[in-house]
């Protein structure tokens, strides 16, 4: 069974159509057949990956429309907004290791690695990955044969400043107890009528509403 690159794939499939018209055009259909599976096979994983934050902002939505624009064209985009949307409505775990198994026999590793690239921008569209994104990464990466070392190259690459929980001076697995607790001590600390005199008047605004961000966003995450 051949394999063939992730982004060779993309780049051909953006010229086309529709799935029908993938077929009559390939002079192959069975390696036409193994792009399509490989295109359901990766909305599949980013629907899971969305489904671990219940309260996606709309810079993940935005995220993968520009993604499949750039990537399919504008009508072809809709198709697959409109498969990962089905996927989202109806869940995708029980079919999780199924294509990530198809994924495995049809594409190279370093495919397998910017599909685990694209995943991780689509759990850092909404500023940061939080623990449940990171625990289904960790897992889909596991099922495409990709070692830890890649997973934590990855992880360190996406893992962003505005991540709340560093904003905090927290790991991401305190209670929310000791949220509260980092969230009143970075109030006292830059709050501007209480800031320090090591502090200057611009970095305390700059801080101080960076740490209601953070602790807004965590509580929102953990309802």
């Amino acid at each position: 069974m051949a394999k063939f690159s992730f982004n060779n794939l993309v780049n051909s499939i953006s010229k086309l159509i529709s799935e029908e018209q993938v077929i009559e055009k390939r002079k192959d259909p069975q390696q036409a057949a193994h792009e399509i599976e490989i295109q359901n096979a990766i909305l599949l994983l980013a629907a899971e990956v969305i489904r671990c934050n219940r309260n996606y902002t709309s810079g993940t939505e935005d995220f993968i429309v520009q993604f499949f624009v750039k990537q399919f064209g504008e009508r072809e985009a809709k198709q697959r907004i409109s498969s990962v949307s089905g996927h989202l409505d109806m869940g995708t775990e029980p079919l999780l290791k199924i294509a990530c198994k198809e994924l495995k026999m049809l594409t190279t590793h370093d495919s397998r690695l910017s599909i685990l690239q694209f995943l991780f921008g689509v759990a850092d569209a909404d500023d940061f990955i939080n623990p449940k994104e990171l625990r289904c990464l960790n897992r889909i990466a596991t099922y495409l044969g990709i070692s830890d070392k890649d997973f934590k190259e990855l992880k360190l690459a996406f893992i962003s400043e505005n991540n709340p929980y560093k904003i905090l001076g927290i790991e991401e697995e305190a209670t929310l107890e000791q949220v509260k607790a980092a969230y009143r001590k970075m109030v006292l600390k830059f709050h501007p009528d209480k800031r320090g005199a090591d502090v200057s008047t611009e970095e305390a605004n700059v801080k101080f509403l960076q740490v209601q961000r953070a602790f807004g966003i965590i509580k929102e995450q953990r309802k």
